[in-house]
């Protein structure tokens, strides 16, 4: 069947920002819904998943047919999979149909689960149990595994090692026991369309692309045009070689994958691309998103960016199936920039566990946000998990970054504008909290304000339960100074950080983030991870400078002269130096602070 490779799984190397699964997590994830079938030993090994055809009217992304007598998946929902009886390629009349798991990829499946428990048939020893999650890579077709430890397993496996696998069918082995064989199949085609005028329905004469597997755009050009396009193949990386791997793959025996690129007849290549339709899109641009599992086919029309960084991209844009007109695209970045000289990646496996961590972002802000309706609040619409999109309410406001006299750095609006925020934000945080939530990113940017509409809350990419706060993450000048040894956030955190906010709002100091630039005459930085590591792997200051922890409390040295500064004989200075308490526990709660608002009316 071919040659047996392996993954290698370096175990010297851990990722500082992976917190271990608690044992309620492993708990619930072994106890999620489960897909079973009856086995069939000779039906299994009879057929390569390769050799057998898949119904072109369903989008799936991942066969799965597991080789022992104990199985199970848990993918978390049933709307994603089901059991199908597939004919192979070349079939002699009367030949059995193959009994497969069929996985497609809903708008909320950010990856696919595999759990088979411990195989206790026979006298030999019993095999270890397997718990394996493929993530879906919005930017290829390819697919990130990811092994997960079991309970009470002594397992050699990196549980923090991923390895992207490509298009093709895959085994697995544990401890030599061939446990599941899996295909990975192609995404479906995306296609662009370019238009005059503003509107998805224009009538006017459109050019279509479309991308191809290979991750290029394409479309049928003049030979003029298309004259001096690249032709280039691309040839698929191979897992490396570990003779003792624990969890091995079997690949087919054809070579590499090559896709090529259109032939002339059927169009040539004119822009290279990430392989990520919405970060593809250029201005006035349609992306025709496919159907799928649960969704139906939509058309997102790009207009204008409004910011990007190497984890995300932000843009209006049309929706074609949102008719309150514009609204706002994130899309988070799984790979950085084709141009950038970046060392981010450079650590083994990165791009891997970059999937990972983006996939798993994504889906906490789309799970949190989708609770939240308030009307300071940014509405969120929807999402798609196949691309780590949010698609959210357009905001006609600024964040309040650009409320900031570059001379100065102070606020331009008045005493008026203040009340305004922060009676809007204690509303919405209030809300939050209410629903055992906390946003954790605080921050002049994160807040839009125009006098029209008031201040609106958006970017709800860090929030968590409140039961479990988020450790790293966020921007230094908003974290309270619990967070140092104790590591604690929370709801007072949030009202810290809005402290923090409003003594930029009230003109008490200047922009906070301004410190950071390196060109700042009084720069001030740190990393929040570096706030509670051992001083021997600090890398929060230069070689020989302060710590990030001195950082921290030079910072918040000038924060609590602010607050001393403050008139507490003045009603709306006085809840501003509450909640700036440096003990959490005596930090005023926004239930607190609506409550004032409601006894002295907005004006306070």
């Amino acid at each position: 069947m071919g040659e047996t490779r392996a993954a290698t799984y370096p175990s010297e190397y851990v990722e500082e920002k992976t917190e271990p699964f608690s044992q309620s997590e492993i708990d619930a994830r072994l106890n999620s819904v489960r897909v079973e079938e009856e086995y069939n030993a000779a039906v299994a090994s009879s057929v390569l998943l390769d050799t057998l055809v898949v119904p072109p009217d369903k989008d799936i992304r991942i066969l799965v047919r597991p080789l022992t007598r104990s199985r199970s998946v848990s993918p978390g929902s049933q709307d994603n999979c089901e059991w199908l009886a597939l004919h192979a390629e070349v079939a002699e009349d009367g030949q059995p149909q193959h009994k497969v798991l069929a996985v497609t990829q809903t708008s909320r499946d950010i990856k696919f689960s595999v759990r088979i428990p411990t195989d206790r048939a026979g006298d030999s020893t019993p095999r270890p149990p397997l718990w394996c999650e493929l993530y879906y890579d919005p930017a290829s077709d390819n697919q990130i595994l990811q092994p997960v430890a079991s309970p009470g397993l002594e397992c050699t496996v990196n549980p923090g090692s991923p390895n992207t696998l490509i298009p093709g069918t895959w085994r697995i082995s544990v401890e030599g026991v061939e446990v599941l064989d899996f295909r990975i199949l192609e995404k479906r085609p995306v296609t662009y369309r370019v238009v005059s005028g503003r509107s998805t329905s224009d009538t006017s004469s459109p050019t279509d692309w479309t991308v191809n597997s290979s991750g290029k755009r394409s479309f049928v050009a003049d030979q003029d045009e298309a004259a001096g396009a690249d032709k280039k193949q691309r040839v698929t990386d191979q897992p490396r070689r570990k003779d003792d791997g624990v969890i091995m793959f079997l690949r087919p025996r054809s070579d590499p994958l090559v896709f090529p690129l259109p032939t002339a007849a059927k169009g040539q290549e004119v822009v290279q691309s990430t392989g990520h339709p919405l970060l593809d899109v250029q201005e006035n641009e349609t992306v025709v998103i496919p159907d799928g599992c649960e969704m139906e086919m939509y058309k997102i029309t790009k207009r204008k960016p409004i910011a990007s960084t190497s984890l995300s991209t932000v843009f209006t844009a049309d929706h074609s199936h949102v008719t309150d007109g514009t609204i706002v695209v994130k899309v988070l970045k799984t790979r950085p920039p084709a141009n950038s000289n970046s060392t981010a990646l450079a650590k083994p496996q990165e791009a891997e566990r970059n999937v990972i961590r983006q996939a798993d972002i994504w889906l906490r802000e789309f799970q949190q946000h989708s609770r939240l309706e308030h009307d300071q609040i940014a509405r969120l619409y929807g999402g798609d998990a196949r691309y780590l999109s949010l698609y959210m309410e357009h905001v006609a406001s600024r964040d309040l970054t650009a409320w900031v006299d570059k001379s100065t750095e102070h606020f331009l609006g008045d005493r008026n504008d203040a009340v305004r925020i922060l009676y809007d934000m204690a509303g919405a945080l209030h809300y939050i909290h209410g629903r055992n939530l906390v946003h954790n990113d605080i921050k002049p940017a994160n807040i839009l304000y125009s006098r029209e509409r008031g201040a609106v809350l958006c970017d709800m990419g860090m929030s968590t339960p409140a039961h479990n706060p988020a450790n790293n993450g966020g921007t230094p000048y908003y974290v309270p100074p619990e967070f140092i040894g104790l590591k604690s956030r929370g709801a007072p955190g949030d009202v810290y950080a809005m402290g923090v906010t409003m003594l930029f709002v009230l003109r008490k100091i200047g922009f906070p983030d301004a410190r950071g630039r390196k060109n700042h005459p009084r720069r001030l930085y740190w990393q929040i991870a570096e706030l509670n590591r051992p001083p021997t792997h600090n890398r929060g200051a230069p070689q020989g400078g302060p710590s990030a922890i001195a950082h921290m409390q030079q910072w918040l040295a000038e924060v609590n002269e602010a607050r001393s500064k403050l008139n507490r004989l003045d009603k709306l200075e006085r809840v501003v130096y509450e909640m700036l308490s440096p003990q959490p526990n005596n930090r005023i709660t926004m239930r607190q602070v609506m409550k004032i608002f409601a006894a002295c009316g907005p004006e306070l």
